[in-house]
């Protein structure tokens, strides 16, 4: 059999999670002896854990540059969050034209409680093991430094996340404050701006590349 013209195709559609990273791990080291002709990486997801998303780029990158296969990622019709920075990752990436693209900030809901348990007599008690842990108890007022300090953990990540996206596609410095309105900063965003600064390469999919060549599905 010619495997010349394999594609090995990871597909990621739902939150990216530990459990997933672990599954895409599995399915790459049972495929060792065979050597694709590229990597597609399909990305239809709202996101997840930035830090599950970076120990799945980096699983991702290390296998493409060790065996010396080209990495080549499609986003289908929903990247979001972690999922964008997921994108980035390989030699190539594009989307779809119609995707629905952005949305790199990050929101922490928090329920107050107060009331419901006075209302029905209900006694609680929160125990922890440091101060910061006293914020996640929905049954006492979130102060107003709590609320500082959450907001600032949320803005490290949405950083974090635009930086894996600016060294991944090695983009010019210069024009960083105008991707920080146009992309960073503008919630969900038309994706021909994502080609205007170079975060893709361009409109397509990978039903559109593929034909004559066989598709191993490893996730």
């Amino acid at each position: 059999m010619n495997f010349t013209n394999r594609v090995f195709k990871i597909k990621i559609s739902t939150i990216i999670t530990p459990q997933l990273v672990h599954k895409v791990s599995d399915s790459l080291e049972k495929w060792t002896i065979y050597k694709p002709e590229f990597i597609a990486l399909v990305i239809n997801s709202l996101g997840g854990s930035l830090i599950q998303t970076q120990k799945l780029a980096i699983l991702l990158k290390n296998y493409s540059q060790t065996k010396k296969i080209p990495l080549y990622c499609f986003g289908e019709d929903i990247v979001i969050k972690s999922a964008l920075g997921l994108l980035t990752i390989g030699d190539k990436a594009y989307v779809n034209p119609y995707a629905i693209v952005g949305n790199m900030g990050y929101a922490q809901p928090f329920f107050d409680l107060r009331k419901f348990t006075s209302n029905w007599y209900i006694q609680q008690k929160h125990i922890v093991t440091n101060e910061n842990m006293k914020l996640l108890n929905p049954f006492q007022e979130l102060q107003q430094k709590d609320q500082e300090w959450v907001q600032q953990q949320m803005k490290n990540q949405e950083q974090e996340l635009i930086n894996m996206i600016e060294i991944n596609r090695k983009l010019d410095k210069s024009n960083y404050e105008t991707r920080l309105q146009e992309i960073y900063r503008n919630g969900i965003i038309q994706p021909n701006l994502l080609l205007k600064h170079g975060i893709i390469d361009g409109f397509t999919g990978l039903d559109s590349i593929i034909q004559g060549k066989k598709i191993r599905k490893l996730v």
